[in-house]
C-alpha cells in the first residue's frame, strides 16, 4: 500500500460530523440516516443521531425537566382561571344527647335532653374582567331541641313539663361591586393572566434551551470519545513507525553500519511511544464512560462510533440574526421583561388610586319556628358606593407610595437598556460565531494539507536514512511532527464541529437540525400524575 492510500485510509478514520439548522437557507441539509443503536456482543453501535435520540430518552435530566413542567403548566392554568366561576358547597352538622338530673325540695326527675342542627351553605363567585365581583350566597340551618324542666308553683306544688323548639331558616343573597377606581379596568385586572403567559413562555424556551444543551453534552461527549479513539489509532500508527525504525537501525547496527549510540535514539523513541499509547487508552476508556454516563447506559459497553461526512457550511450573518432575534433565549428573557415591565408600572399607577367601589344587591330570608308557627319571609335591596380615600401627606406611607412609582419607572426603562444590550450582545455572538465556523474550516484544510506535508517529509527522510544521508535523530524528529500534525488535524475537526454546536445554541435550532420534535409537555407523564392525586382531590376523609 502506497503512502497515498495509507493517508486516505488515516483521514477516512478522523471524527466527521454533519451540520444543518433549521432554516434550510442557512445551512445544508445534513443526511437523515435515522439508525437505532444496535448492541452486539457487548459493542454498542452509535451514530450522532443515536447519541442525541438516546440522550432524550435516557437521560434522566429531561425526566426531570419535564417533572417540573407539569407544575409549571399547571400555574397557568390556575392564573388563567382567574375569571371562572368559583363554587363552594359547605355542611356542618352536630347532634348532643343528655341524661338531666333535676331536683326542687323533694322531688326530682331524670329527663332526657337532645339538641341538633344542621347547615348548607352555598356559594358561587364570579369576577369579571371590568374588576368587578358577582356574588350569590344561599345559606339554609335547621335547628331542633328538646328538653325536660321542673318548677315550683306554691307551697308545694311541684310542676314537670317537657320542652320541643325547631327552627329552620333558608337566606339567599346575590351582591356585584364593581370597582371605579382602583382595581377597575380590563388591563388592570387580565395583568396577572397576561403576566402568566410571560412566565410559562420563558418556561417553555428554557425547557428547550436545557433539552439543547443536553444534546449538546451527548454531542460533546460523542466528540469527544472519537477523538481519543482517532487519537489512540494515530499513536498505534506512531508506535509501529517507531519499532520499524528500531528493527532497521539493530538491522545496521548488526551489519557495522551503526553505532549502538544511534540505535539509543529509536529505542527511546519506541518507550515514549509506549507511555503514549497507554495515556491514549487510558483517555478513550474514561471518554468512553463518560458517553455511556451521559446516555445512561451500562458502563461495561464497548463503542463503535460510526463516521459521517463532513460538509462545508457556509452561514448567511443576515439570516443567522433574523433566526437568533426569534429562537435566542438570553434575548427573548429581555424581551418579555420589557413587557413585563410595562404591565408593572400599570399596576401600580392603578394601585395608588383611591378605591371608589360601586355595590349592589339582594338578599332575601325566610324563617319558620316550631310546627305551629307561621313562617316569616324577609327581603332587602341595596345600593350604594363606597369610598376608601387615604391622604399621605407625609411619613412612611407617603414615602411607600412613591417608592413603588419610581421602582415601576426605573425598571422600565431599565428593561428597554437591557434589551438594547442584549440586541448588541447577540449581534457581536452571532457574527463571532459564523466567523468562526468559516475560520475553523479553513483551518482544516490547513491541517489536512499540513498532516500530508509531514507524511512526504517523513517519507523523504527514511528514503534518505536507508542511504546514509541523514540522522535517526532527524528521521525520529519528522515522525514526532507527523504525530502532532495528525493529532492537531483531529483537534481542529473538533473545533469545527463545535463552532457549528455553538452557532445552532445561539440560534436556537438546535433541537430542529436533530430532527427531535420539542415538546411544550408530557401530556402522558402529566395524565400519570393527575390520575395519581384526582382521588385525593375529590375526597375529603
Amino acid at each position: 500500500m502506497n503512502l497515498n492510500a495509507k493517508r486516505l485510509l488515516e483521514i477516512n478514520t478522523v471524527l466527521l460530523l454533519t451540520f444543518i439548522c433549521v432554516f434550510s437557507l442557512l445551512l445544508p441539509a445534513y443526511a437523515e440516516n435515522e439508525t437505532e443503536a444496535q448492541v452486539n456482543n457487548g459493542t454498542l453501535t452509535l451514530s450522532m443521531d443515536e447519541v442525541v435520540r438516546l440522550t432524550i430518552r435516557n437521560n434522566s435530566n429531561v425526566a426531570t425537566k419535564y417533572l417540573q413542567r407539569v407544575t409549571e403548566k399547571f400555574d397557568l392554568e390556575k392564573a388563567e382561571a382567574k375569571f371562572e366561576p368559583v363554587i363552594n358547597i359547605d355542611g356542618s352538622f352536630n347532634a348532643e344527647a343528655f341524661q338531666r338530673n333535676m331536683r326542687i325540695s323533694d322531688n326530682g326527675t331524670q329527663t332526657p335532653a337532645s339538641k341538633w342542627d344542621a347547615g348548607a351553605k352555598a356559594s358561587i363567585t364570579q369576577k369579571i374582567p371590568t374588576g368587578g365581583t358577582l356574588s350569590f350566597v344561599w345559606d339554609n340551618n335547621y335547628s331542633e331541641n328538646s328538653d325536660g324542666t321542673l318548677s315550683y308553683d306554691g307551697d308545694s306544688a311541684v310542676s314537670r313539663s317537657k320542652t320541643y323548639t325547631r327552627e329552620a331558616s333558608s337566606k339567599w343573597r346575590i351582591e356585584l361591586t364593581q370597582p371605579l377606581l382602583k382595581g377597575a379596568g380590563i388591563d388592570y385586572n387580565m395583568a396577572s393572566i397576561r403576566l402568566a403567559r410571560i412566565t410559562d413562555k420563558r418556561n417553555i424556551l428554557s425547557l428547550r434551551d436545557n433539552l439543547s444543551q443536553l444534546i449538546n453534552s451527548g454531542l460533546n461527549y460523542y466528540f469527544t470519545f472519537k477523538q481519543a479513539k482517532e487519537n489512540l489509532e494515530i499513536q498505534q500508527q506512531a508506535l509501529e513507525r517507531s519499532e520499524r525504525l528500531l528493527e532497521v537501525n539493530q538491522f545496521k547496527q548488526s551489519m557495522g553500519r551503526m553505532s549502538a549510540s544511534d540505535v539509543v535514539q529509536a529505542e527511546a523513541d519506541v518507550a515514549s511511544g509506549r507511555l503514549s499509547l497507554e495515556e491514549a487508552r487510558n483517555s478513550l476508556d474514561k471518554a468512553r464512560r463518560d458517553l455511556l454516563n451521559h446516555l445512561e447506559m451500562d458502563p461495561n459497553l464497548e463503542i463503535e462510533p460510526i463516521d459521517d461526512e463532513i460538509r462545508d457550511v457556509e452561514p448567511d450573518y443576515e439570516q443567522c440574526m433574523q433566526v437568533a432575534l426569534k429562537n435566542n433565549q438570553t434575548y427573548m428573557d429581555k424581551v418579555f421583561a420589557v413587557t413585563e415591565s410595562n404591565i408593572n408600572a400599570m399596576m401600580a399607577e392603578n394601585e395608588r388610586e383611591w378605591q371608589l367601589d360601586l355595590k349592589g344587591g339582594y338578599e332575601e330570608t325566610q324563617t319558620q319556628k316550631n310546627s305551629y308557627s307561621a313562617s316569616t319571609s324577609d327581603d332587602e335591596l341595596s345600593a350604594g358606593v363606597e369610598l376608601s380615600a387615604p391622604i399621605n401627606l407625609w411619613g412612611d406611607d407617603q414615602l411607600e407610595r412613591k417608592k413603588k412609582l419610581l421602582t415601576a419607572e426605573v425598571n422600565k426603562r431599565k428593561a428597554k437598556l437591557e434589551l438594547k444590550r442584549a440586541k448588541t450582545n447577540l449581534q457581536t455572538e452571532v457574527a463571532n460565531a459564523v466567523r468562526d465556523v468559516r475560520m475553523r474550516w479553513k483551518m482544516i484544510r490547513l491541517a489536512q494539507k499540513n498532516t500530508e506535508l509531514k507524511a512526504l517529509q517523513l517519507e523523504n527522510e527514511n528514503t534518505k536514512l536507508m542511504v546514509g544521508r541523514t540522522t535517526n535523530f532527524e528521521v525520529v524528529s519528522y515522525q514526532n511532527q507527523l504525530v502532532q500534525a495528525q493529532l492537531a488535524e483531529t483537534s481542529k475537526q473538533i473545533s469545527y464541529v463545535q463552532a457549528l454546536l455553538i452557532l445552532d445554541q445561539l440560534l436556537g435550532t438546535t433541537m430542529e437540525t436533530w430532527h427531535v420534535e420539542f415538546k411544550h409537555n408530557d401530556k402522558q407523564l402529566e395524565e400519570d400524575l393527575n390520575n395519581k392525586i384526582r382521588p385525593l382531590v375529590w375526597t375529603w376523609w
